[in-house]
């Protein structure tokens, strides 16, 4: 998708008025904001997460453990699904071009520094590079309660990864259904049908979910004392 199928989206949802010129400037971006913004973010129930447990074959404190821990339980903020864009991604889907020019939204290598720690600059980092390039920025950045990486659109039943983060912002119930997709389509229900309030039996779910920063921000620690405390409940 361009910028200028984008605005086309955006006006057909009632959000954008500009011209279709594809200049995905401040009037495109204050649209596109807009739209991810109005929800309307219901959240979640105990019947919900046991509804996606069964579907999954796992006690319910075994989802709830990935969602207190995946955005410490906050899926929508000021409106908006908690987001994460990864420079690292964008500069892989886009072949690195954005490398030099844009620093801030493109890096080879994984770098904690290049994460603000607000939600608006993070918000800001992916208008930004939806601004470059639609797909890699939607594609880019994980999404609200489960923190799923837009480039698994297609796995969660999404066309594109737009779409993808469009559904990410109606409600939770859309998070979790992603969520049941994600784990099913990744081959990771075994993994978090395993978990236990032991870190060991939470790696390989983590590591499968998280990939190469499961270690690093000790997922498996934290599913595991997060599933005890529900389970404990």
């Amino acid at each position: 998708m361009d910028q200028a199928a984008l605005q086309r989206r955006l006006a057909t949802l009632g959000y954008y008025h500009g011209a279709i010129d594809g200049a995905f400037e401040d009037k495109s971006k204050a649209a596109l904001l807009t739209c991810l913004t109005d929800g309307p973010d219901y959240a979640i129930n105990a019947g919900d997460i046991a509804m996606a447990a069964k579907d999954l074959a796992v006690e319910p404190a075994k989802v709830w453990a990935v969602y207190d821990v995946e955005a410490a339980g906050d899926a929508f903020i000021d409106g908006r699904p908690a987001i994460l864009f990864e420079p690292h991604r964008f500069s892989r889907s886009t072949d690195h071009r954005y490398d030099a020019s844009h620093p801030r939204l493109s890096s080879r290598t994984w770098n904690r520094k290049l994460y603000p720690g607000s939600q608006d600059g993070r918000w800001r980092q992916l208008l930004d590079a939806v601004a470059l390039d639609v797909d890699a920025g939607f594609m880019s950045a994980s999404y609200g309660a489960f923190q799923i990486l837009g480039e698994n659109f297609d796995v969660c039943g999404a066309p594109d990864a737009w779409s993808f983060a469009w559904r990410q912002s109606r409600t939770e119930g859309d998070q979790l259904d992603a969520f049941i997709a994600f784990v099913a389509g990744r081959g990771l229900k075994r993994a978090l049908q395993a978990i236990s309030a032991d870190p060991a039996t939470c790696k390989p779910f983590a590591d499968g979910y998280n990939g190469t920063a499961s270690a690093l921000n000790r997922y498996a620690e934290k599913i595991a004392a997060a599933y005890a405390k529900r389970w404990a409940a």
